[in-house]
């Protein structure tokens, strides 16, 4: 017959004691891990970096993309959430290496803008309707599979000459009064009639005059990455040109929601809207993990002084 055997309630709670702290260690070690783990810190409408680990693929907010040159590039959109995001790099032998990236706010300025023709203003119900199947197209078109990279930074100037801009990226715009966007893109006074050249090699996803943006250009550069310009007086290419880095796209203009003959650059990459001019420059003076915390404050506050920008309601243009 089999005895019944009996614990008294300390013996359970020593029965229990080897299992409960290998639980707790392993526990602690998990939050000293993701703790330990490399971190940057950047602003929103920004873009870090991971340098020191040569990269095949990068990981962040659960998509995984081709690095650039070995290197992986966390874009962040301009509305991103602030706070601790955890990101990924895939060095060359399929090894993943975990991080961290702090999102800081950003501070963006408001502008008031004085506009002539109140039908950019106060659209008709006709060109309303017109924008509506225009922003239809435009949003898909960042959607697509990221393609292979066609690109290296720092991008190509899109202009002969560029000249600085009115650090007008993410501004929260007021058309005689009335709000309508925040700026995505870049504006920067370059005379009209120069010409508006492709930032690297790429393939045309659109060309064509939209009510709000005017005559614009989209092209792929492949990773995710999807330029644009507007506003331009007239188009070199059409959808499905393969073009070059530094080939023309097109012309300056003031066609669309516009008060003068300007430069329009604006960027996506992976969907995320980004400060362009970040990515005219050297990525060095991107913040990146590895940099030492005087380096890195250094760069945040270079960062600021070139602000980031786009998302409008439904009766804006997708970065105008």
């Amino acid at each position: 017959m089999a005895r019944e055997l009996k614990f008294a309630p300390a013996a359970i709670t020593a029965a229990r004691q080897p299992r409960v702290l290998v639980l707790a260690l392993l526990a602690a070690l998990g939050t000293a891990s993701a703790s330990e783990r490399p971190n940057v810190v950047a602003s929103q409408g920004g873009v870090a970096r991971w340098a020191g680990l040569a990269a095949a693929d990068c990981g962040f907010h659960g998509k995984r993309y081709p690095a650039v040159d070995a290197t992986c590039y966390y874009p962040i959109d301009l509305r991103a959430k602030t706070g601790v995001h955890e990101i990924a790099l895939y060095d060359q032998d399929g090894k993943q290496h975990l991080g961290s990236l702090t999102v800081e706010a950003s501070v963006f300025p408001e502008i008031e803008i004085a506009l002539p023709d109140d039908r950019f203003v106060h659209p008709s119900a006709t060109d309303l309707a017109r924008h509506l199947e225009e922003r239809k197209r435009v949003l898909a078109l960042f959607k697509q599979d990221y393609g292979l990279v066609r690109f290296s930074l720092p991008l190509s100037q899109p202009a002969a000459s560029t000249p600085a801009s009115e650090n007008d990226f993410g501004s929260r715009r007021l058309f005689n009064g009335v709000r309508k966007s925040q700026h995505t893109g870049r504006d920067a006074p370059v005379a009209l009639g120069s010409a508006v050249k492709a930032v690297a090699d790429g393939t045309v996803l659109l060309a064509e005059e939209q009510f709000f943006t005017g005559h614009s250009v989209f092209v792929n550069h492949g990773g995710g990455l999807i330029s644009m310009n507007f506003h331009l007086s007239e188009l070199a290419v059409a959808a499905g040109d393969e073009v070059k880095r530094g080939q023309t796209l097109g012309k300056v203009g003031s066609s669309g929601r516009s008060t003068g003959a300007h430069l329009h650059l604006g960027v996506r990459w992976l969907g995320a809207r980004v400060d362009p001019y970040l990515l005219l420059d050297s990525p060095t003076r991107l913040p990146s993990i590895g940099d030492t915390p005087r380096k890195a404050e250094a760069k945040t506050d270079a960062a600021r002084l070139a602000e980031p920008a786009e998302v409008d309601d439904t009766r804006s243009a997708p970065g105008s």
